[in-house]
């Protein structure tokens, strides 16, 4: 193999791990221990823990452990059994798994109907059993996640942080009380586990029976009031059959107990079961309710961004469109009839003060009529033939035409605006005949003086 191919491999492994390792990467979900009780301080007494759990979403992989510090003997409890992860509807997520003192509750799948789900949480909750590596302790330690979550007061029955019961002393191995009786528990596979103890009398024969399930041969008698290793025996019974044994109590023993080996199963729809003992022909009966070791539950929201859909609303109030509505300002349009304002043709008022400079230019006019006084020169055209040169005065008219004409228009177009041009209400159209005659007249005085002269030459 050469080492591209090798290269090529260790890539691809490489790869695929990582890939393996991804899909299943996740962080923890956020959990809480909320409650923890004691319920005694002798061994095998229970312990139960408690709390919350959420996530922002479900995840293949999440997961939380809940367990304890140890001390020099071991687990001060182990939890009693494992449990399914599951939410309020029974929707299985993952598993609760008790191993020893651990209990980790891991997300394993993710049902279709949570895919989009979000803000997911709910409680749990385990039980747990006082060992014997807690004697002589007052209290425990509930770790989560590895830090340290909750100090837990042993004998705090009511998780109040104070003991409150059995706290005479710390904790001790579990009391040997003398008395006859069959007892069973919930194992973790939801099977019930059976003993039998009794009270005995030392060199006396004993014969123990079971009648609904097989027993062992060993069985355990103590000479304390506790069952303390040390003033606790084990002996090894005579097995008749299936269903009994026999043995002689040991001197000083005060009680013996016995552990069927066999769990016995709850019948299909039933939710406790029964069991019947017999020993030396003392009859004992005790009945068994199947109890969980744990749970979880929870839920979470169907709609995961219900608020991000709504922001189309946000966009209501783009709504403010009517803004535009300013548009509505238009109607300031109708300042634009406010241009009729500059109607105040006060532009037109300064050129009411033209019209003073016109008022002397009519006067002009008057100087053509000393014109024709100024042409009866003694001296008398020899030519009479010359008349024709008459067009000339013509042209002198034409200037008093042109000369007149435009100072009264100017003054013409302001005079409604100043009592002025009353003086010059003959300079408009009405005049022009006036200043016609005048011309037509000097123009005949001079014609008519231009043939004076011309008769006197001749």
């Amino acid at each position: 193999m050469n080492t591209r191919t090798a290269g090529g491999i260790l890539l691809t492994g490489a790869l695929l791990f990582s890939l393996s390792h991804a899909s299943y990467a996740s962080t923890p979900i956020k959990a809480e221990v909320t409650k923890a009780t004691s319920s005694s301080r002798q061994t095998s007494s229970e312990v139960n823990v408690g709390g919350t759990w959420s996530t922002e979403k479900l995840e293949v992989g999440q997961s939380f452990t809940v367990s304890t510090v140890p001390t020099e003997g071991g687990a001060p409890f182990k939890w009693a059994a494992s449990f399914p992860f599951v939410l309020n509807d029974g929707t299985r997520i993952g598993e609760c798994i008790a191993n020893e003192a651990t209990l980790t509750c891991k997300v394993t799948e993710v049902p279709e109907t949570y895919v989009d789900k979000t803000d997911v949480s709910g409680t749990w909750w385990a039980r747990a059993r006082l060992q014997d590596a807690a004697v002589g302790t007052d209290e425990g330690t509930i770790t989560l996640n590895g830090e340290v979550a909750r100090k837990l007061i042993w004998g705090d029955a009511q998780g109040t942080g104070t003991c409150t019961n059995d706290c005479t002393n710390p904790v001790h191995y579990e009391y040997a009380r003398p008395e006859n009786l069959k007892f069973g528990w919930t194992n973790d596979n939801n099977t019930v586990g059976w003993a039998i103890k009794w009270i005995v009398t030392p060199g006396t024969e004993y014969v123990v029976k079971d009648f609904d399930t097989p027993l062992g041969t060993s069985v355990k008698c103590t000479k304390s009031g506790e069952w303390d290793p040390a003033t606790t025996e084990t002996i090894e019974s005579t097995r008749v059959d299936a269903n009994t044994i026999k043995f002689t109590a040991p001197a000083d023993s005060k009680v013996c107990i016995t552990y069927p080996p066999e769990q016995m199963r709850v019948p299909e729809g039933q939710s406790s079961v029964t069991n019947h003992a017999e020993v030396n022909s003392l009859k004992l009966e005790a009945t068994t309710t199947l109890r969980s070791n744990g749970g979880t539950d929870g839920s979470g929201s169907d709609k995961p961004n219900p608020p991000v859909t709504p922001e189309p609303e946000p966009s209501k109030p783009s709504e403010p469109t009517p803004e535009p509505s300013r548009p509505s300002e238009p109607t300031p349009e109708p300042s634009k009839p406010s241009n009729p304002t500059p109607e105040p043709s006060v532009t037109p008022n300064p050129e009411p003060s033209k019209p003073p400079t016109p008022n002397p230019e009519p006067s002009k006019p008057s100087e053509p009529t000393p014109g024709p006084s100024v042409t009866p020169d003694p001296k008398p055209s020899p030519e009479p033939s010359k008349p024709s040169e008459t067009p000339k005065p013509s042209e002198t008219p034409k200037k008093t035409e042109d000369d007149p004409t435009p100072s009264p228009e100017k003054p013409q177009e302001n005079s409604p605006k100043t009592p002025v041009p009353t003086s010059l209400a003959r300079t408009g159209s009405d005049s022009a005949p006036f200043f016609i005659g005048t011309g037509l007249l000097t123009a005949g005085l001079g014609a008519f003086v231009i043939r004076r002269m011309a008769g006197g030459k001749k």
